[in-house]
């Protein structure tokens, strides 16, 4: 699908600044030909579309190729007549983030988006633009920039709801470290790599924009840049510490389950000691005494041996577990 928005290229502040919507692709040509700036968004590209563009806008081949292709890492390449360069906008679908490719093409007199329809970020600066006739009179390094900045703003919903998930499952560590809690955190971690796989080469991405003529000609713009670079920054600073964060929270699971392992041990260690002693009780006195020459016999009656052994199990088992609750080991 083809949107578009033409505008003067060099309109006064006097002028009635007339906006077009939606043109055909031959009215876009026309206008590409004249004194005219448009932006081209092209959501779900067909063949026939990405050809049309390579005929229109005299696309090299690389760029062409990579406008078919869903596995670009964010990149800026620098061509004679226009630049071309890639942003990622982050998804999380089925517990997993992913990446929507946002590829933009531009120079003085046009700016292509070409993009999946779930890239909102676009959506999102292009009814800006379609509202705010000056956006215009700034040229297309500005619409640019609107891009990138709903593109960067993308990412700090998704790190909050990132940051609630990790507090929430290191409360649940607290009370009890099981293996869901801990597998949840293994999820999140994945995504956090994900998000850390976009942001790094994006950010490499608008440190070569501020150097870049044709995108920051004045120092308000390599302002622009900066600005959304730092804000990359911060975003790669808090995916790192999220990162540190769950690797917390998983060691001390880890911890709580070998603490959990340990107090078992004890407690096992602790039961055999009690019975130690009732075990030699019974086994002394289910030794056979009579032997061949003189013989031996216990001078009691059965009845009253068989009192005195269990009164000397009850009794004995109760010392050690009166001893061990001392301790503090019970």
């Amino acid at each position: 699908m083809l949107r578009s928005l033409v505008a003067p290229l060099n309109s006064s502040d006097s002028e009635e600044f007339v906006l077009r919507r939606n043109l055909t692709p031959e009215a876009l040509e026309e206008a590409l030909g004249g004194d005219c700036m448009l932006w081209l968004d092209v959501v779900d590209p067909t063949d026939d579309e990405i050809s049309w563009l390579e005929r229109c806008f005299k696309l090299h081949p690389v760029v062409v190729s990579d406008l078919r292709r869903e596995d670009r890492r964010p990149s800026l390449l620098v061509y004679a007549d226009y630049l071309f360069l890639s942003l990622f906008q982050p998804q999380i679908h089925a517990n997993t983030v992913q990446a929507q490719e946002i590829h933009c093409i531009l120079n003085s007199k046009f700016f292509i988006t070409v993009r999946a329809s779930a890239s909102s970020a676009v959506d999102s600066a292009y009814d800006r633009v379609a509202t705010a006739p000056d956006y215009w009179r700034r040229g297309a390094a500005y619409l640019l920039y609107l891009t990138a900045q709903f593109v960067v703003d993308s990412y700090y919903p998704l790190l909050d709801r990132i940051s609630l998930q990790l507090n929430k499952l290191e409360e649940r560590a607290l009370e009890s470290g099981d293996r869901v809690t801990q597998r949840s955190i293994y999820h999140i971690k994945q995504q956090l790599i994900n998000l850390r796989q976009m942001v790094a080469p994006q950010r490499e991405v608008l440190s070569n924009a501020i150097g870049e003529e044709r995108l920051a000609k004045t120092a308000e713009d390599r302002d622009l840049f900066r600005h959304l670079y730092e804000r990359l920054l911060r975003v790669y600073d808090v995916i790192d510490s999220q990162r540190d964060l769950a690797s917390n929270v998983l060691d001390l699971i880890e911890s709580q389950q070998s603490t959990q392992m340990a107090n078992a041990v004890s407690r096992l260690t602790i039961f055999s000691m009690i019975f130690l002693p009732l075990t030699f009780l019974v086994g002394l006195f289910g030794l056979n005494f009579v032997t061949t020459s003189p013989e031996w016999a216990i001078p009691l009656p059965g009845v009253w041996v068989f009192a005195l052994i269990i009164l000397a199990t009850v009794i004995s088992a109760l010392i050690m577990a009166w001893y061990f609750r001392r301790k503090g080991w019970l």
